[in-house]
């Protein structure tokens, strides 16, 4: 079962040979981020508005902040082939930082049943999705 493990993860990352590798798999991981900033919005409207249980959205943000950090996890684990990834890098990684801190925030605010925090601790993800979708549409 290791040995699998071990074989599946490898696959997945470690050094690229091309930039047009490398931007797909920025590209890629952009658009999986974006995906679990917009689960959080919908989640952190439901929970404001009373339209969903509060553990339904302390689990569902605990499972979006864990697959942002995987795939941000994941990402970086990719060595960039040349300078021109390595500006990739930093300019997806200036949009993954706050995106997965601000879905660590709100899942804690979750946890504890802070629904009034949430709201506010939300606010930037409205214009990260964007920034997300952004990158992955100009890096396809």
């Amino acid at each position: 079962m290791t040995l699998l493990l071990l074989l599946v993860v490898s696959g997945c990352t470690g050094p690229v040979r091309s930039s047009g590798v490398y931007e797909s798999k920025a590209a890629n991981t952009a658009r999986k981020t974006a995906s679990a900033v917009a689960t959080a919005e919908l989640a952190v409207q439901a929970a404001t508005h009373d339209r969903t249980f509060g553990r339904t959205a302390a689990q569902t943000l605990a499972e979006t902040a864990r697959d942002a950090g995987d795939v941000q996890g994941i990402f970086d684990s990719i060595q960039p082939p040349d300078r021109r990834s390595d500006q990739l890098r930093s300019q997806l990684d200036d949009l993954l930082q706050p995106a997965v801190s601000t879905l660590e925030d709100l899942r804690t605010a979750a946890r504890r049943g802070d629904v009034e925090s949430m709201a506010r601790i939300a606010a930037p993800l409205e214009k990260l999705a964007g920034e997300l979708q952004d990158f992955d549409e100009a890096h396809r």
